[in-house]
């Protein structure tokens, strides 16, 4: 089964037997402008039903639970969880508990596209997913997207953690003032580490993509349509009265 099919099945699956999920992983990260080869399909769920999750999929048919035994540094935190084949082979799916990568519960962290007049997606996941289907993938909220991926790192070590933060710094052009909107109720700790990968911003980009303009001229998504991005918590930037709180704004 293609990508797209294959995603569409696993939520399918797990919608009919009431269970919450949200994408995570390098769809995601597409989904948040990072350039990131997709090689498994990741879904969080709720802990408690993670196991019931399992078994729905494996019920319809199409898929079958695989051990694999080898994992590369890229792919280590995966080892553990339920990892699931297709008749097709590949990609394979991957469930995660919401309490891993801290987006507990799973269903308060799912971008609403409810009210939104403009929307922009990343040229990243339209390479990936066609435009009129991106609607129909539960993505995470930015910002505790981003601090979940800052506490994985800080509290397990987890560096393919921490490079998934940096690279949602970059492409996302998060900011100072971004991060002391939306991280406003993350801990000292999780602030100082994504202080840090802002401040640092700069230099990657003049190592790896050098001016703006070439940027725009390589053909990545402009800063200011990224701020269009559903989920982004740019709209937060534009409206001071409403509450750091709310992960739920745009």
């Amino acid at each position: 089964m293609e990508l797209t099919l294959i995603i569409k099945t696993v939520l399918s699956s797990l919608q009919d037997g009431s269970i919450p999920a949200c994408i995570i992983g390098e769809i995601a990260l597409n989904y948040y402008n990072v350039p990131r080869v997709v090689h498994d399909i990741e879904i969080c769920v709720p802990k408690s039903l993670l196991r019931e999750a399992t078994s729905i999929l494996c019920s319809t048919g199409r898929f079958r639970l695989v051990k694999k035994k080898e994992y590369d540094i890229y792919g280590e935190y995966k080892r553990g969880f339920p990892t699931l084949m297709t008749t097709d082979k590949d990609p394979l799916v991957v469930l995660f508990p919401d309490t891993y990568f801290f987006l507990c519960p799973v269903s308060h962290n799912i971008v609403s596209y409810e009210g939104i007049p403009h929307i922009v997606y990343s040229h990243e996941i339209l390479d990936l997913v066609p435009t009129d289907e991106v609607q129909q993938l539960p993505m995470p909220y930015l910002a505790p997207f981003f601090v979940g991926l800052c506490r994985r790192f800080l509290e397990s070590r987890d560096v393919m953690a921490r490079i998934a933060a940096e690279q949602l710094v970059d492409g996302m052009r998060l900011d100072e003032e971004w991060a002391q909107i939306n991280l406003s109720e993350a801990s000292p700790e999780v602030r100082k580490l994504a202080t840090m990968l802002i401040s640092q911003r700069s230099s990657r980009d003049d190592e790896y993509f050098g001016s703006e303009e070439l940027h725009a001229a390589a053909g990545f998504t402009k800063v200011v349509d990224l701020r269009l991005i559903p989920g982004s918590g740019y709209s937060q930037l534009q409206n001071p009265s409403m509450s750091s709180l709310d992960f739920n704004a745009v």
